[in-house]
């Protein structure tokens, strides 16, 4: 070990004890059994004995356990086990034990008291209340279910009081849930539920007279009236499709004119001219403001000395002077000009009008590739049908094939059963004569 050591010295935690250890023989001096005191058993001593124990073995973790807390844990449960089938057939439908829990409170003195305290504690809130009443009703729908099965043939009048009974007291504790529900109805839902429309029936509703139970409404639909239905939900869903175009603007047909304002041009407007105002520099903006004045200038000098030409060839044709005559093509572009220019108030008029006929066309054209699709799976059906009609008409030549040949097959069975029948009569006859 010690050129061990040597070698080893400057390595940490490095442990230097022998790897073997020998203990001594056993005497009777020397014993290996451990010394002490006998630990008490009693349940009520919580094995606080462990605590001198403690002092002497401080490596040895001890676990104590508190029989007192234990039992007062569990001592509010019950369990019923009545009709439970512990067995491990297979055939037998299971049922489990119940498990239930007392209430219980503690005194002034300290001790517990476990039972049923609904007479005296009056703190139990609506929701409870109503939890034990549904569960309590549950049970009394059980238990009355195993004596109409046990009992079948006595005791009638008494079983459909029992019924009744039952039955009244499951309607008031529904209601009772109903009318709580109602008071705690969200505001989105009372919303969501004004907002939902529906085909109007031609008489008022029906409501139920009862203040206890929720209203009902009934509406009653004729085979003869579906389609007056299908225009009305396709008049009404259009109106308001309308109105919301109208609105947002994206109506083909609103006339521009009205004092009608739309909201997604506003705001499109509204975001040019607040992006203008916040991204440009006020440099930018001059520099604009100096080219709108520029432009401005110099398209009044052009209308101005388009004026002034007029005026002067007018002038000249009123003195008599010759004109020069003016090239084919100029005459050609001035007249295309013109009649653009002619055109220019029915392209505004029908400019809002592109957007939504572009749409439409659009979808029409989805609906046309849609139709001629359904055109063929159409002809593949019919084509199908057809095959199908032919294989059941040959279905149909063969089984009439195969019921002439039964038919022909009893006739000759009838007929063998007929002969063999006169052979046995015959040899009846003989043996009776033999």
């Amino acid at each position: 070990m010690a050129a061990l050591n040597k070698k080893y010295a400057e390595l940490p935690d490095l442990d230097s004890a022998p790897d073997i250890y020998e203990t001594p023989e056993l005497t009777e001096d020397n014993s290996t059994a451990p010394t002490g005191r006998a630990h008490s058993q009693s349940t009520s001593s919580s094995y606080d004995d462990f605590d001198e124990d403690d002092e002497e073995l401080g490596g040895i973790s001890r676990s104590r356990l508190h029989p007192d807390e234990a039992r007062s844990h569990f001592s509010p449960a019950q369990i019923d086990a009545r009709d439970v089938d512990f067995s491990d057939r297979v055939t037998a439908k299971r049922k489990s034990y119940k498990a239930s829990s007392r209430r219980h409170r503690k005194r002034q003195d300290g001790t517990e008291e476990f039972g049923d305290f609904s007479d005296d504690d009056d703190g139990e809130s609506l929701e409870r209340k109503l939890a034990r009443l549904r569960r309590e009703i549950e049970e009394v729908k059980e238990e009355y279910g195993k004596r109409n099965l046990e009992k079948k043939d006595t005791e009638e009048d008494g079983e459909s009081i029992d019924g009744d009974d039952i039955a009244s007291l499951s309607k008031l504790l529904d209601g009772i849930s109903a009318n709580q529900g109602d008071q705690f109805t969200s505001a989105g839902a009372r919303l969501a539920k004004d907002l939902g429309t529906g085909i109007k029936a031609n008489g008022p509703p029906q409501t139920s007279q009862g203040t206890g139970e929720p209203s009902t409404y009934t509406v009653t639909y004729a085979p003869t009236y579906q389609q007056s239905h299908a225009l009305a939900k396709a008049a009404d869903f259009d109106a308001r499709l309308a109105l919301l175009e109208k609105v947002l603007g994206l109506n083909s047909t609103m006339d521009f004119t009205s004092s009608s304002i739309a909201v997604l041009p506003t705001l499109d407007i509204l975001e040019r001219q607040v992006s203008i105002l916040t991204e440009s520099t006020p440099s930018s903006l001059d520099s604009i403001s100096r080219r709108v004045r520029t432009l401005t200038q110099e398209a009044e000098k052009l209308e101005e000395s388009r004026k002034s030409a007029k005026a002067a060839q007018d002038s000249l044709r009123s003195a008599g002077g010759e004109v020069a005559p003016e090239d084919g093509e100029d005459a050609e572009q001035i007249s295309k000009i013109n009649a653009l220019y002619g055109t220019l108030p029915t392209i505004e008029n029908l400019a809002p009008l592109l957007p939504s006929l572009l749409d439409r066309l659009r979808s029409l054209r989805a609906i046309h590739a849609d139709a001629a699709t359904a055109s063929e799976n159409l002809d593949r059906v019919e084509q199908r049908q057809a095959e199908m009609t032919n294989d059941i008409k040959k279905w149909q030549e063969g089984l009439e094939k195969v019921e002439e040949a039964i038919i022909r097959g009893e006739t000759v069975i009838g007929g063998n059963m007929k002969v063999v029948e006169g052979w046995v009569k015959d040899l009846e006859d003989k043996m009776s004569k033999l």
